[in-house]
């Protein structure tokens, strides 16, 4: 992608959001205003180092009644998230769950790392009990293309077609994918995000890591407990403006930039320096004509670790210098758990709903802020008045992605250009 070009704002006219919160975007979005905490040991049958550690577990899903029970108890748990999050979706933007005849090409541009490895654990477990395996459904839906393939099926979508695999930054890579078709013309409109599920082997491999933060995450605290196992999914309607106005839907809110990143410096730490995690920032801010200044909150990636943490606060600070410079700044890691490729979906959604209400979301489970971290950090649920958002994200391999969203489609730099920034509490 082009990331010196300017990106037209890209219109968001639907959300569906599923996470530890709650089945739907406004039950995850009362959890996440109120700072519920929701982690708890996982269902699943765990051996003792693992089976006391606090994840972000959804609740139980319920069945779409469009899809046969035998259907949806072969489905990979991603899928059932993601099958979810699409009706959800697609129910807020005024569409229909199936594309009618005739009607304009909608893309799909989806992210998940897990894929289809809760059916593998699955298949597995049934062959140690049983020696001759499980049900070959259960392997059916193991590939990562499987899901993207179910949501083109299920709602035929003729348009484009993306599957992105990059972990932490996954969904956030398929959001900007859709803005540039959408801004190409190949496709008026989009359902785009990521989709994850809890297994044993993403567990058991943080743990393995000694990542894992066993009574759960506290991003930008000095003591850096470690990440948030969490699952989850989120897909967002992105459309061009034109075709919303046409439809007669207000958006939502709306992307205004976007940018990637990659410097390749470690496959699983990042580059202290932050280099490229900083001209992913720039870049964004570049693609969507306007300034550090004109940012009035950041979705931090804050994953709780040490070395995500102290990158990230020195990128931030790089960009847009210490408190009081610097607008509010929060992570919701600690209420969602890390969803890995769900994750930048998730938070580009909650940034839409913070900035349709005027709330600054807490940075839940601080404590006390890292002696590096020299931000404004918001420490409870604060009322304001904000009309654009960052939202960051890193990965393993040095990938790093930065989102412009705002309220408003011509919000631009002339928004509190010259306003000294107001602490966030």
């Amino acid at each position: 992608m082009n990331q010196q070009k300017r990106l037209a704002p890209v219109a968001i006219t639907g959300i569906g959001m599923l996470t530890a919160q709650g089945l739907t975007r406004p039950e995850t979005w009362a959890g996440i205003k109120a700072g519920r905490e929701v982690l708890r040991p996982w269902d699943g049958a765990l051996p003792p180092p693992l089976a006391a550690i606090k994840v972000a577990q959804c609740p139980p899903l319920p069945r779409p009644a469009d899809l046969p029970a035998r259907l949806w108890n072969s489905l990979a748990r991603t899928q059932q998230l993601a099958c979810l999050c699409a009706d959800e979706a697609l129910q807020s933007a005024g569409l229909p769950r199936q594309r009618p005849a005739g009607a304009a090409p909608m893309g799909c541009f989806l992210a998940t790392s897990i894929a289809g490895m809760t059916q593998i654990e699955r298949y597995y477990e049934a062959y140690r009990r049983g020696g001759a395996g499980g049900s070959p459904d259960d392997l059916r839906r193991v590939q990562p293309y499987e899901t993207l393939a179910l949501l083109a099926r299920r709602h035929r979508l003729t348009g484009p077609r993306y599957l992105n695999l990059t972990t932490c930054v996954g969904s956030a890579m398929a959001l900007g994918a859709a803005c540039d078709a959408i801004n190409a013309g190949r496709s008026p409109l989009a359902l785009a995000g990521g989709t994850e599920a809890l297994c044993r082997l993403i567990l058991a491999g943080f743990h393995s890591l000694r990542l894992i933060a066993a009574d759960g995450c506290r991003p930008f605290d000095r003591t850096h407990p470690g990440i948030t196992v969490g699952e989850g999914a989120a897909l967002l309607v992105l459309e061009e403006p034109s075709h919303a106005r046409q439809r007669g839907i207000e958006p939502l809110g709306f992307i205004r930039g976007y940018a990637a990143t990659c410097d390749a410096y470690h496959i699983t730490k990042p580059d202290p320096q932050g280099a490229a995690a900083s001209a992913a920032i720039e870049q964004a801010l570049a693609s969507a004509g306007v300034t550090p200044q004109t940012i009035d909150y950041i979705h931090a990636h804050g994953t709780g670790t040490r070395d995500n943490d102290t990158m990230e606060a020195a990128v931030l600070q790089r960009v847009f210098g210490p408190a009081p410079a610097a607008p509010p700044v929060s992570s919701t890691k600690r209420l969602t758990g890390h969803t890995f490729a769900a994750a930048g979906a998730i938070e580009a959604a909650l940034c839409v709903q913070a900035l349709a209400e005027g709330v600054l979301i807490p940075n839940s489970g601080l404590r006390e802020a890292d002696s590096g971290c020299r931000l404004p950090l918001v420490r409870e649920t604060v009322r304001r008045d904000i009309q654009m958002a960052l939202s960051c994200n890193f990965a393993f391999g040095g990938n790093n992605t930065a989102l412009v969203l705002s309220k408003t489609a011509d919000w631009g730099n002339q928004h509190s250009a010259g306003l000294p920034r107001v602490a966030a509490g």
